[in-house]
């Protein structure tokens, strides 16, 4: 008899927790597309909602050589994890005992997030740039043009920090950084 009891007591209880489970509730913003807690394919979007606009700082050195620059750019987002873009570098390069350079360049660049180094490092990407300067100042130093590669913290919109090594990096031409290891801060906004 005490089973029986058991029993109902058991069903009846199971029963009444079906009664007050509530569905999930589900709070849309406004515009919005599917669940926002999923990226969407990139495929799915349009061509303008793929383009991202931004900038930054790059080369900072001061003291010998002192190395400041800004650089605006525009990326694509060529897939979920990758994003390729064209950018534009202003750089003052100043060598005590030399004149100062106005350095004007174009850049080409790739980042990619791979998930194995975001799950150890948090928001992270490798990154890959090409960069060709052009001296504005009419000095006569010869200037390398800096192949860049490393790794990125930061989200895909939002501030990220690069650190990168200067691959083309050499002691018989002037680099427009002041070390063959180069940090830069920026990221796209738009």
């Amino acid at each position: 008899m005490k089973s029986t009891y058991l029993f109902f007591a058991i069903f009846f209880s199971v029963i009444s927790f079906n009664c007050l489970a509530q569905d999930p509730v589900v709070i849309a913003e406004e515009g919005a597309r599917g669940d926002l807690d999923v990226e969407p394919d990139v495929r799915d979007l349009s061509f303008r909602e793929r383009l991202h606009l931004g900038g930054g700082i790059s080369g900072l050195s001061f003291g010998n050589p002192t190395s400041i620059g800004v650089s605006p750019m525009v990326g694509y987002m060529a897939t979920n994890t990758t994003i390729v873009g064209l950018g534009m570098t202003y750089q003052y390069y100043a060598f005590r005992g030399y004149a100062a350079s106005n350095l004007l360049g174009e850049r080409i660049f790739v980042r990619q997030y791979v998930p194995a180094l975001s799950a150890l490092l948090g928001q992270s990407y490798l990154t890959a740039q090409v960069e060709n300067f052009s001296d504005l100042s009419n000095s006569f130093a010869e200037y390398s043009n800096p192949i860049l590669v490393g790794i990125g913290i930061g989200s895909k919109i939002g501030i990220n920090l690069n650190v990168m090594y200067d691959l083309n990096y050499s002691a018989s031409k002037v680099s427009p950084y002041g070390s063959a290891l180069v940090v830069q801060v920026g990221g796209f906004f738009f």
